[in-house]
């Protein structure tokens, strides 16, 4: 606040009259102009207190104030001493105090001192500036930096700049020296300097063209318009224009007599020539430190570079490992390899273009590094090896990667990020994690990989668990696995996400869980099998997914929940398939491989073949704001089991505010016993609300027991065991 009131005082001082002093002749002025500069404009005041000496030499005080587009604002007061040096030429010396508060709302300071000589004809000046305090960091302006073979962080900066002008004029004389109209024409240079930052050095001109006894105005006053340009290693070409008027507020003696209006044009009188803004500079000029990615959270290490040049696969490979852990590799152009690409622990491949969000590690300062190589694609001429093997803690982004036998792969491995990546035209899958404990797949599309067609060869069996090939992300036995932001399309399968299951005893067990699975905003389109396939999984979230396979005729159910436990469903979108959602649980399964827990708020299904949602001895699963259209069959299926071995009955099933439009045959179709449903379901254009089939013996195929507390209303009714056969059967 005391250097903002520091510029208010300058703006201010322009309209207060003096006091009177105690000298010969004062001839106080105002002054008021506007500069429209290359990108900026402002707006300016001052006020200029010369005080006449009996000797003839003056002192003075200035003072000035200015707002400038952008939301920066400066203030200047300063003081001087002019002498006669002989009856032509007048000699002075003076000094500033400047303040600056920038459009970055950073306060600066500076001292500077000029010294001049004014002619009739000629003058010159020159100028230093010498700034005070400290410097402002800038969130977001650091740069990474390669130094000495590893990449280092240079926290962004706003610095006062130490510098320097000197500058010579002369009056071209179109009139005679006491006209009421001078030009003036003026040539210099100026540089300034800095920590970490090379040297601003540059060249001006301008010209300024002044008019006195303008009608209207006080006696004394001038109105000057002008224009200049500078040149720089740092800016370049800047352009300006001006106009000025200035006004004195009178003269008088010492004795309290007036005096005759002095001569607007008077050297002692006139303005100080100088830069009055404190000049910065931002940038990444803070002091070398080290890198912390932001993507990985790990500090950077050293930096090898690999492109077409580099040779092959072996020769690559023996860069990348002589980089050592942590190192960052740079991708540049279209690499083909004979064998896999094999990261080390902690290291990250990045591909040309590609942008690092970095932090400084001591400072904490925010900036960035980009990788300014070509757009790199890896091909792998290898069908029997993966493009790019990855190891703890790497990393890979902003590349694509094609052929191969898959993409990206890595066994027991940990902590994984896959980041902007395009994988494509596999001969098996587009991403294989096998045992992998905590990996991220974000910002990338998986795309027109192999598509398998031989039920035989590709189809999932519960008898063969640990096996659903083709797939665009395969994670078998693999752990805290988060894809987000992806999009997946024209593959086998989308996901397969299961438990390695050792079958060779019985009952089968676990033995790497697939577990803490999270989906966020994936999309998934023509996959020819099951867009989401989850194994005797648990802990998992699916929110905002959407799977469309609508535009093709041949393919399997969109999502499979086998053997899965404790999953949370969001805001889901299913079109096309042979049933939409199916919950399912098989007797082969591991002890405690059953599907439960489920929890459902936000599934919109549309044009299955057979159900929207297919239930197959289930229990604990909640459905919540549920909309199923154009069912081919019904809108869900509910299967339960008559043998515990198997499942046992379908129980424990909530439905709130669910919705079933146009089912083919029907809303909701019972096989099997079901327990304790609950809640409403709405069924509307369907042939039938509901519907259950004669068994071998002529019995119902299905029932439904309701115990206390279980209600279940279908279409407003309550539907339980005492019409369930009346209103579903026949």
């Amino acid at each position: 606040m005391k250097n903002k009131r520091i510029l208010v005082y300058a703006l201010a001082t322009a309209s207060i009259a003096p006091l009177p002093l105690r000298a010969a002749d004062w001839r106080p002025s105002v002054e008021i102009d506007g500069t429209w500069r290359s990108g900026s404009s402002s707006t300016s005041g001052g006020f200029f207190l010369p005080i006449l000496l009996d000797s003839g030499n003056a002192l003075f005080i200035d003072t000035q104030g200015a707002f400038i587009e952008g939301g920066v604002q400066r203030g200047s007061v300063g003081a001087g001493y002019r002498m006669r040096a002989n009856d032509q030429w007048i000699v002075g010396v003076y000094g500033y105090y400047d303040y600056l508060n920038s459009a970055y709302d950073n306060a600066f300071h500076q001292l500077s001192f000029g010294v001049e000589a004014l002619g009739p004809v000629f003058e010159t000046r020159a100028n230093i500036y010498l700034p005070l305090g400290s410097d402002h960091a800038l969130e977001g302006m650091g740069r990474g930096e390669i130094a000495g073979g590893r990449l280092m962080f240079r926290q962004g900066m706003e610095r006062a700049r130490r510098g320097g002008d000197i500058e010579a004029g002369v009056r071209v004389p179109l009139t005679a020296a006491g006209d009421a109209i001078q030009l003036k024409v003026f040539g210099g240079s100026y540089f300034y300097g800095g920590d970490n930052l090379d040297d601003k050095l540059g060249a001006k001109l301008r010209a300024e063209l002044s008019f006195a006894g303008l009608p209207g105005l006080p006696g004394g006053s001038t109105v000057t318009i002008g224009a200049s340009g500078s040149y720089d290693n740092e800016d370049h070409f800047k352009a300006a224009a001006m106009a000025r008027l200035r006004i004195p507020l009178g003269s008088t003696s010492a004795t309290g007599s007036s005096s005759a209006v002095s001569d607007p044009f008077d050297p002692l009188m006139q303005r100080v020539e100088r830069n009055r803004t404190v000049e910065t500079h931002r940038g990444a000029t803070g002091d070398l430190e080290n890198a912390v990615i932001e993507l990985t959270g790990q500090t950077a290490g050293n930096v090898a570079a690999i492109s077409p040049a580099s040779g092959d696969a072996a020769a690559i490979n023996a860069l990348i490992d002589a980089a050592g852990d942590n190192a960052l590799i740079l991708a540049d152009g279209n690499i083909g390899l004979d064998q896999s690409l094999t990261l080390n622990n902690g290291q990250l491949l990045l591909g040309g273009g590609g942008v690092l969000s970095l932090r400084g590690a001591d400072s904490g300062g925010e900036g960035w590094f980009a990788n300014r190589g070509a757009v790199t694609t890896l091909t792998g001429y290898n069908p029997a090896e993966d493009v790019v093997t990855m190891a703890s803690n790497s990393a890979i982004s902003t590349l694509s990667i094609t052929g191969g036998l898959a993409g990206v792969g890595s066994t027991g491995a940990s902590n994984l990020l896959v980041d902007n990546v395009d994988i494509s035209a596999t001969s098996h899958d587009g991403i294989r994690l096998t045992g992998v404990d905590g990996a991220i797949i974000q910002n990338s599309r998986i795309n027109d990989l192999t598509i398998c067609e031989s039920s035989t060869l590709c189809e999932f069996s519960v008898f063969d668990p640990n096996r659903a090939p083709y797939a665009a992300i395969s994670a078998h036995g693999t752990n805290n696995l988060t894809i987000r932001d992806t999009a997946i399309d024209n593959v086998t399968y989308g996901l397969f996400a299961g438990s390695a299951i050792d079958e060779s005893d019985w009952p089968p067990v676990i033995t790497d869980a697939a577990s803490n699975i999270t989906l966020d905003n994936v999309t998934i389109s023509r996959s020819r099998r099951e867009g989401l396939l989850f194994v005797a999984a648990d802990h998992v979230n699916l929110d905002t997914v959407t799977i469309d396979n609508s535009m093709q005729d041949r393919d399997m159910d969109l999502v499979v929940l086998q053997g899965t436990r404790d999953v949370v469903i969001t805001d889901m979108v299913l079109k096309g398939g042979i049933n939409g959602l199916m919950l399912v649980t098989s007797s082969s399964m591991p002890e405690g491989a059953v599907t439960t827990n489920v929890d459902v708020d936000g599934l919109t299904i549309d044009g299955t073949r057979n159900a929207g949602i297919f239930l197959n001895p289930v229990s604990g699963i909640a459905f919540k704001n549920v909309a199923i259209t154009n069912a081919g069959t019904y809108g869900a299926f509910i299967y339960g089991s008559e043998w515990d071995f198997l499942g046992g009955p379908i129980s424990d099933i909530s439905f709130d505010n669910v919705t079933i439009d146009k089912a083919g045959t029907a809303g909701l179709y019972f096989m099997g016993p079901s327990l304790d449903l609950k809640g409403g379901v709405t069924v509307t254009g369907s042939p039938r609300d509901c519907k259950v089939d004669p068994s071998w013996d002529g019995s119902l195929g299905g029932s439904l027991t309701q115990g206390p507390g279980s209600v279940l209303t279908l279409n407003g009714g309550v539907l339980d065991q005492t019409n369930f056969g009346s209103r579903c059967g026949g």
